[in-house]
């Protein structure tokens, strides 16, 4: 593609997944070509002029919303900082996540247990990486959607396409070497439904 960075907007974006998920379903390649339009988009400068101002979240310090749909089975597109590591945690969908600024370690986990005990869960670890600005990953659909980010360089910032709107709804937060799972409510904040960019 030629166009400017400027030219791709959140709306493309989230468009051009609704469109290759149609055409292939939910395939690597699928995630593949939906985090080389979120990388496209992680080229303008002026991500944080164009979002919604969100503020701090449960794990983020602070965020904007770029994207969010009509409802909560609509995709979101966040940019969110972070200054620590976040929880071992799932957000119930797939997502794409690419890194803005700075670097981080990020690391995700596939559930090998069938989910029956209350408070049990059975992880193996299937991705341990570093990431640095413009590097993509993806997540599937639960149960295998967990995962862990931790900042290397002080505060770094992400820009995130989910599946579907996790903001304000509930996570699971793991402990692998436990085994344990529980259940941590995400509290809603900012943006009104309906944001487009």
């Amino acid at each position: 593609m030629t166009d400017p960075p400027e030219s791709i907007s959140p709306t493309d974006v989230v468009e051009g997944a609704h469109e290759t998920i149609r055409e292939q379903g939910l395939t690597g390649a699928t995630f593949e070509q939906i985090g080389g339009c979120l990388s496209m988009l992680a080229q303008r400068t002026d991500l944080f002029d164009i979002g919604e101002h969100r503020g701090r979240g449960i794990n983020a310090v602070d965020s904007y919303v770029l994207y969010r749909g009509d409802g909560l089975d609509e995709p979101i597109i966040i940019l969110a900082a972070f200054d620590r590591p976040t929880h071992v945690h799932n957000h119930g969908t797939w997502g794409v996540m690419c890194a803005y600024k700075g670097r981080e370690r990020y690391q995700q986990w596939r559930r090998t247990d069938e989910g029956i005990e209350e408070g049990k869960a059975s992880l193996e670890l299937v991705d341990d990486r570093e990431l640095a600005e413009g590097d993509v990953v993806w997540w599937p659909d639960p149960p295998h959607d967990i995962h862990r980010q931790e900042p290397l360089d002080g505060v770094m910032w992400q820009l995130v396409l989910m599946g579907r709107n996790a903001v304000g709804q509930e996570e699971d937060r793991y402990d692998p070497e436990a085994g344990t799972v529980r259940r941590s409510s995400l509290p809603a904040t900012g943006a009104s439904r309906g944001q487009r960019a």
